[in-house]
């Protein structure tokens, strides 16, 4: 036994085992390495759909604004009683006319408590019971509710009339005549829970030109239109368009 075999069995002797130890630290490294390449393919898989991911987020994204724009201009031209088909330029130079005619005082007869009213329905020549033209209207019977009494009047305007048309009116005591639903316009001087648009609104404005029906070629606008429980039953109404001003009473 030379010295050489001496020292290594030596060393065997106080050193641990290492049987199998160099292949399991290979197939260590390589197992490593393959759960790497593993997790670098998933990133990968993850990575592009998060991408596209993203791209379709900022297209619902703009999406989203231009539906958000439509759906704001669509309640605010509902909220105000804006005549259908009205571009935004066409809006803007509609209100400007409407404008104009709110500045025309109200020119309508007074009546006391008790006296006669001075209707001045005549069925005229257009068939209509109220009204001289180019507008004319007729009546309805009331329907109470706990704030007073509501009418829903047929309103016809000549098929040669274009342009803004203003209704307004008073019970010629005081009372100012309120307009709800489609065409109310100007200021909300009440509220009635048991109306379809509970606010009440001081006007009545339609497009003479762009009626949603017409009858026998007039324009054909339907309102809603009140007056509360302590009004009189004589109410004065001025209409005012571009070219002209009319006013008729009613009794109701």
């Amino acid at each position: 036994m030379t010295l050489r075999r001496d020292v290594h069995t030596a060393f065997e002797a106080i050193s641990p085992p290492a049987a199998g130890m160099p292949e399991r630290v290979l197939q260590t490294v390589l197992a490593d390495h393959a759960s790497r390449r593993r997790k670098e393919r998933i990133m990968f898989r993850i990575r592009a759909p998060l991408a596209l991911v993203a791209v379709m987020v900022l297209i619902v994204m703009v999406a989203a604004v231009f539906v958000g724009g439509r759906i704001v201009r669509d309640w605010n031209a509902f909220h105000n009683g804006t005549p259908a088909g009205h571009s935004l330029q066409a809006q803007s130079q509609f209100d400007a006319q409407v404008a104009l005619l709110e500045r025309r005082p109200l020119h309508l007869p007074t009546v006391s408590a008790g006296a006669i009213c001075p209707v001045t329905g005549n069925n005229n020549s257009a068939g209509y019971v109220y009204g001289s033209g180019p507008v004319y209207a007729d009546g309805s019977n009331g329907e109470p509710s706990a704030w007073g009494n509501f009418f829903n009047i047929s309103w016809f305007a000549d098929p040669r009339l274009t342009g803004p048309v203003l209704v307004r009116g008073t019970d010629l005591q005081g009372h100012s005549v309120v307009f709800t639903g489609t065409g109310a316009y100007g200021p909300v001087i009440a509220n009635d829970p048991a109306q379809a648009s509970p606010a009440l609104h001081s006007e009545f404005v339609f497009d003479a030109g762009h009626p949603k029906l017409r009858q026998n070629g007039y324009g054909y606008f339907l309102v809603r239109q009140g007056l509360p429980k302590d009004a009189g039953g004589c109410a004065g109404f001025q209409v005012d368009g571009p070219t002209f001003t009319e006013t008729f009473t009613a009794s109701g």
